[in-house]
């Protein structure tokens, strides 16, 4: 089986050519400018060209109503063919302009989605922004200052990066890997391909399926541990006898709850309405259990 070809920094050229490759080595560095500005002005445009088509159309309406040619109003067959025109008119047909607006209506609702779906894309990280910064002043992807000046608007920066539900805890997990970094953690971390991608000691690359491993294993603990600990307190406090409305019991019950709705809030994407749903449903799920043990306790 012929090896798996793997782009490598050193193989490119200084400028764009490596800029080039080094923005597409990795997920993180995706980071090009939105042009917000510029599609806001695109789109005035256009806005204000289909109000001055939707002006001139209603003012060709009233024209031919005015005149009695009501006739070319209710048959666009009949507007078609026709040969006379008011002195009023713009020197188009009525066709004319429907077509004119068409082609707006159509650009701006086009330019419209576009606008939205860049919006919709989120800004990099503070982490991912400095990485790239830091190669395009440092590490061989110089620029012209007038080139490479897209990457000092931050605000207008966006991510091409997929979106994750705890993409933070990602990061968190590639920062301690930065921070622990030795030949064991690159052993686990780290592919063949991926470590080929560059000889420079700087730049740090880690297989992304392995840290997602990682992530999905500790969200699992995290769950267990949001599940156990409540369940094992409120086993003790029916041991002591303490009944089910004392403010211990409450208490556990009410922090499980606050800790367990916080975890949906950074972990996920859940709206407000699903948060409070699940924290219910965790929130009876213990009270369930602290019920059951009570009773338990009261028949024995």
């Amino acid at each position: 089986m012929a090896p798996t070809k793997v782009r490598r920094l050193q193989d490119f050229p200084r400028g764009f050519p490596k800029l080039a490759c080094f923005l597409d080595s990795d997920d993180a560095f995706m980071v090009y400018r939105r042009f917000g500005t510029v599609y806001s002005r695109l789109l005035l445009h256009e806005q204000d060209e289909m109000r001055r088509l939707e002006a001139t159309l209603n003012s060709m309406d009233k024209t031919d109503e005015y005149h009695g040619n009501t006739q070319y109003l209710m048959s666009p067959e009949l507007d078609a063919k026709r040969q006379d025109f008011p002195d009023e008119w713009p020197g188009h047909s009525r066709p004319q302009v429907l077509e004119q607006l068409k082609r707006t209506a159509l650009n701006y609702a086009d330019l419209v989605l576009k606008t939205q779906q860049l919006k919709a894309m989120g800004q990099p990280s503070n982490r991912d922004y400095r990485s790239v910064l830091h190669f395009m002043e440092n590490d061989g992807g110089q620029t012209y200052d007038e080139e490479m000046s897209f990457i000092y608007e931050k605000e207008d920066l966006i991510t091409l990066r997929p979106g994750r539900e705890y993409a933070w805890l990602d990061s968190i997990v590639e920062r301690m890997l930065r921070v622990l970094r030795c030949r064991f953690t690159v052993l686990l971390f780290s592919s063949k391909e991926t470590k080929s991608k560059t000889d420079d000691s700087s730049i740090h690359y880690y297989d992304r399926g392995r840290i997602s491993v990682l992530v999905t294993f500790l969200i699992t603990i995290l769950i267990l541990v949001l599940l156990i600990i409540p369940i094992w307190l409120l086993y003790k406090c029916s041991i002591i006898n303490t009944i089910a409305t004392s403010p211990d019991t409450m208490g556990i019950i009410s922090v499980s709850t606050l800790i367990f709705s916080a975890m949906l809030s950074a972990f996920t994407k859940a709206k407000r309405h699903e948060i409070l749903a699940a924290s219910a449903g965790y929130c009876a799920v213990l009270v369930v259990f602290l019920g059951n043990v009570n009773s338990y306790g009261t028949s024995n």
